[in-house]
Formats: C-alpha cells, sequence, structure tokens
C-alpha cells in the first residue's frame, strides 16, 4: 500500500466502493482524520466519466448539514484522484439494528436526523438516491451520519439499484436485502426526484422499528416486484411497540404512487417528530416545542405543520397534559 497521497497519509484500507478504494487517512494540512476515496483507474482512464464524477462531487462539496458525511476536498496528486470526506466513526445503521426491532422513540429520533439531513440535500438540487442501513453510520454519540449523498450513479448500491431495473432476474439472492430500499420508480427504471429518497427514509424507518424490511423476498426478484406493488405489513402488526400512529406516515412514505407520498423529506421529518411528541407525553417525557417543530415556510412543511399541531394536540388532550404545549 502507498504510504500517501497528496498531504493526506494512508493509515488502512476501510473498503473498495463503485468509486474505488477507500482508506483511513490523516490530513497533515489540518490533523483530521478522513475517509479518502481514491478514484479507480477505470474512472480515471475516461475523461468524460471522470469529468462527470467531479462534477457531481463539486456539488456535493458545498453541502454542510451534522447529519450529513462532509466532502471536504476533492483533488489530483500524481495522477490519483481522490475525495476526503468526513470520517463518520460509529457502526452502520445495520449494525445499529443488530437484526432487531429499536426502541420506537430512539429510531423515531434517528429517522428524523436521516430526513433532516436529505432534506438538506435536497434544498441543493442534490437526490442521494441510495438510502440504506449501509449508507447510514451512528456515531458514538449516537447521532446518525447520511453517506455518500448526491453520488448514488457511482455507488454499488447505486448501481445495483440500475441493474435491477433492467435485469432483476439476473441478481443473485444474496443481492435482495440491498434492493429492499430502491423506490418503485427505480424498480421500473424511471425518473427520480426527492419522493425517492422519502420512500427509502420510509424503508429505513420500518426496519428501525420492527427489525426487518418490509419488502424482502426470497429472491432479487421477488424483492424488486414486492417494492413495485407496495404491500407489506403495518409495522405496527409486526412489533406490537411500534407507534400505531407511525403505520399511516410509513403507508405514505412507501406508497407506490408518488403522489401519494410525502413529497419531501421535510415534511416526513415534521410528521415523525409528531410522532415523537405523541410517545413522549405518553411515557410523561418533556421535550422542546421549538425542537419538535423546526420552522419552514414551504407550502408543503406547512401543510405538515398543520397536521402536527392538530396530533400534538389530540395526544396531549388525551394525555390530560394540554399545558406542556403551551408557549
Amino acid at each position: 500500500m502507498m504510504a500517501s497521497i497528496a498531504h493526506y497519509n494512508l493509515l488502512e484500507r476501510i473498503g473498495d466502493g463503485g468509486i474505488g478504494e477507500v482508506f483511513r487517512a490523516r490530513d497533515t494540512k489540518v490533523g483530521r482524520t478522513v475517509a479518502l476515496k481514491v478514484v479507480s483507474p477505470a474512472i480515471t482512464g475516461d475523461p468524460e466519466r471522470l469529468q462527470r464524477l467531479l462534477d457531481e462531487a463539486h456539488a456535493v462539496a458545498a453541502l454542510s448539514h451534522p447529519n450529513i458525511a462532509t466532502l471536504w476536498d476533492v483533488g489530483d496528486a500524481d495522477g490519483q484522484t481522490y475525495l476526503a470526506y468526513e470520517f463518520a466513526a460509529g457502526r452502520s445503521l445495520l449494525e445499529e439494528c443488530g437484526g432487531a426491532a429499536m426502541n420506537p422513540r430512539r429510531a423515531l429520533d434517528l429517522a428524523v436526523q436521516i430526513a433532516d439531513g436529505v432534506s438538506d440535500a435536497h434544498s441543493h438540487g442534490i437526490i442521494h438516491g441510495d438510502l440504506r442501513p449501509d449508507t447510514v453510520i451512528v456515531t458514538a454519540k449516537g447521532n446518525a451520519k447520511v453517506l455518500d449523498c448526491g453520488l448514488a450513479p457511482w455507488t454499488n448500491g447505486g448501481i445495483l439499484r440500475a441493474s435491477a431495473a433492467r435485469n432483476p432476474d439476473a441478481l443473485s439472492p444474496e443481492l435482495a436485502p440491498m434492493l429492499g430500499y430502491l423506490s418503485p420508480e427505480q424498480a421500473i427504471g424511471s425518473a427520480v426526484d426527492a419522493r425517492t429518497d422519502v420512500f427509502s427514509i420510509g424503508a429505513l424507518i420500518y426496519q428501525m422499528v420492527t427489525g426487518r424490511n418490509p419488502f424482502i423476498g426470497p429472491t432479487s426478484a421477488a424483492t424488486v416486484m414486492n417494492v413495485i406493488q407496495g404491500k407489506f405489513t403495518p409495522a405496527s402488526k409486526v412489533n406490537p411497540a411500534a407507534p400505531v400512529e407511525l403505520d399511516a406516515i410509513l403507508a405514505r412514505a412507501l406508497a407506490p404512487d408518488l403522489a401519494q407520498r410525502q413529497q419531501s423529506a421535510a415534511s416526513l421529518a415534521a410528521e415523525l417528530r409528531t410522532i415523537a411528541a405523541i410517545l413522549d407525553v405518553r411515557t410523561g417525557d418533556a421535550a422542546t416545542p421549538s425542537a419538535l417543530l423546526p420552522i419552514d415556510d414551504s407550502p408543503d412543511r406547512n401543510a405538515a405543520g398543520l397536521l402536527v399541531g392538530a396530533l400534538i394536540t389530540a395526544a396531549a388532550a388525551a394525555g390530560g397534559v394540554w399545558w406542556w404545549l403551551s408557549r
């Protein structure tokens, strides 16, 4: 293994993705640890492909959100192109779930963070396109970090989603778990927008609160068909500890029809905050109303805000603690 690239000392190889090898490295200029992606010769050897990757990477580098792994540097040294990301130390969401259902309140907290980060990317015109448990890290402090924003055409998961649209029958059964998070429009090769990420977030939430993906079938083709048909068991039927109010939110997020879904990740985040507030009322935990209801002037968020207000008011009245939400 080479010792360094530009001003990055390579510490260890940590993976291999669609873009190329990934190393944990030390940025000697500023003294921080980064995840350094070294672009593969298959990409650098094709000037058109390389320029497309660089254009997309420079757009992603404009993102700055606490729930998104920041792309700090895009460069070239001695003929090697690299992307230097914030090193998000922690466990993948898949490891965090451990094959079991999470505490519903904890799952909602992580879901809101994921939706908030993705919403920020959407505000910059960037679609993630490959949200799954392996592209979300839960840090040692318990915070969600979304990886690989905006680079789905170059990631293994993004490439797999494109393959699923072309010929799902040709995919091996062991790939089925990765396909349970692609959207119906990706599954049929249609155009995607922010609502594709809403669908994937919905699948992540379902897994967090039930311990399983809503669409996994015995084969990759069966999984893709389940996604397209949008048939799944309500979360509260799988795990009675999951709040029944979440079922309606997930039914919308996972709807095959784009028009039936929440129209933005911001709207989904607002609805999730509603359920978190309801759970807090039921358990007697106080929460800061301003944290539960962030201000956003977009029509979609305003519509969601009306729903939030109505549900919180109903929950508070039912619990006899209407004063808890007064300002």
